[in-house]
């Protein structure tokens, strides 16, 4: 089976902490759309609509460039210094320009897939 990776919005990061985990099978691992709005060294933050920022914990190979729209596929972590969550990036994608996207649509997306599980995702997740 392959790995299931759950639209989120960052107030959904808690529900994918490893302490929330629910069963032998929960996953940790999310996928996240945002803005690029900081890149510092091995971190760097998304803006998420109006829904907030996000911490991204950066692979050496990451190439992402400010003011980019991107998806991300990462797992759910605690930031150092007890700064709340974040995501550790397993890979990204860039969906370009932000203002060619409508992110409400992407939100609406989020919230019908967590109120219906049963259609988007295995049901024994």
């Amino acid at each position: 089976m392959s790995l299931q990776t759950p639209r989120v919005l960052p107030a959904h990061l808690h529900a994918f902490h490893p302490s929330s985990a629910t069963g032998p099978r929960a996953t940790h691992t999310v996928r996240l759309l945002g803005t690029v709005t900081a890149l510092r060294g091995d971190t760097a933050t998304i803006t998420c609509g109006n829904n907030g920022d996000v911490t991204l914990l950066l692979k050496p190979d990451s190439h992402l460039q400010m003011g980019k729209l991107i998806e991300v596929v990462g797992k759910v972590v605690d930031l150092e210094g007890g700064q709340g969550l974040g995501v550790r990036v397993l890979g990204t994608m860039d969906w370009g320009n932000p203002a060619d996207c409508d992110y409400k649509a992407y939100e609406y997306v989020v919230e019908a897939t967590h109120r219906v599980k049963g259609i988007f995702y295995d049901s024994n997740e």
